[in-house]
């Protein structure tokens, strides 16, 4: 009853959402400058948010290795795919990444420990990538705007950030010796549930104790963000807007990071209210934002749907784990 709820709360809220950013448009112009994508675009938008599923892959395995041991690309690339589809069809990105945790204890052999340990690091990594790009370009991002409110808005995202990404290093050098950890499980009376908060707040530690894998995980981690202001900017400007790759890369990144908020279906209605005012900043048609926010969630949800496939198909393999020792 409290899952249909919620879903119903977000349904509304998207809607709303939704009706907020076309407030000021005529849905006809928004389908006009969709019409205007030629198909070579599409096909290179399908092309590069696939590539995007393979970089997601490579740092989950990537990720797997560093926290317990190896997954082959093939079988990390099926459970991003599978995450994915879920994330959509369960209304929350949460619910994707309850299933990969699961598909990585059920099919790679992963305990309970390392598969929630993978999921939360990568999860992890990935927002800390969006947020050291906001922060970085953030005193670019400052002058695209004469409004103090926004100006300062972007100042707190870029402080928070900053912090953000400092305390989870300094969690994790903490987290690295073991005699802290403990005696923080003595003070508070440890249990069951406190190992396990304390495991994933520290999950951190991973990282510095593998790296040579950490240029791999850092890289595909940017590559991911990049490969989202890649396709903006190829679809706003297909749409007949005039905008630098460089004015994306400022705006495209705290969109991302706006539409990760738990208050709509998938980031719907949160990303093209974002979209609309972040490109109304570069005097782009308000129109076309809204319709490049449209597409690339359409694009997403499409690509997303041969992960129930393959989840379908995955309930029979046997474990990894399993099938390398017979």
């Amino acid at each position: 009853m409290k899952t249909l709820l919620l879903a119903a709360v977000k349904v509304i809220l998207t809607l709303g959402l939704f009706a907020l950013a076309l407030r000021s448009i005529d849905i006809g112009d928004v389908l006009l400058h969709i019409k205007r994508l030629p198909l070579s675009l599409l096909i290179l938008t399908a092309g590069l948010l696939l590539c995007q599923m393979l970089v997601s892959g490579v740092r989950l395995s990537a990720i797997a290795g560093v926290v317990a041991s190896s997954v082959p690309l093939k079988i990390a690339l099926r459970i991003n795919w599978i995450g994915a589809f879920f994330s959509l069809a369960l209304v929350t990105f949460v619910s994707g990444d309850v299933v990969r945790t699961m598909m990585l204890r059920r099919q790679c052999g992963l305990s309970m420990r390392e598969s929630v340990g993978t999921v939360t690091l990568d999860r992890a990594v990935g927002l800390l990538a969006s947020l050291l790009i906001v922060s970085v370009t953030a005193p670019w991002a400052i002058q695209l705007t004469a409004d103090e409110t926004m100006r300062h808005s972007i100042e707190m995202l870029a402080i928070i950030g900053f912090l953000i990404i400092a305390g989870f290093a300094m969690v994790g050098l903490v987290a690295r010796h073991s005699k802290i950890v403990e005696i923080v499980r003595v003070k508070i009376k440890s249990s069951k549930i406190v190992y396990v908060l304390l495991d994933i707040m520290t999950v951190a530690r991973h990282l510095f104790d593998a790296r040579r894998q950490l240029p791999k995980i850092l890289v595909t981690s940017l590559m991911v963000q990049i490969v989202n202001v890649t396709v903006i900017f190829f679809l706003i400007n297909g749409m007949g807007a005039q905008v630098s790759i460089w004015q994306c890369m400022l705006i495209v990144p705290t969109v991302m990071l706006i539409s990760l908020l738990p208050f709509s279906i998938a980031g719907w209605g949160l990303r093209e209210s974002a979209m609309a005012t972040g490109f109304a900043l570069v005097n782009a048609p308000v129109a076309a934002a809204v319709a490049a926010s449209v597409m690339f969630g359409v694009f997403t949800l499409l690509l997303s749907l041969p992960g129930g496939l393959l989840w379908w198909s995955s309930r029979v393999a046997p474990p990894l784990r399993s099938a390398e020792s017979t």
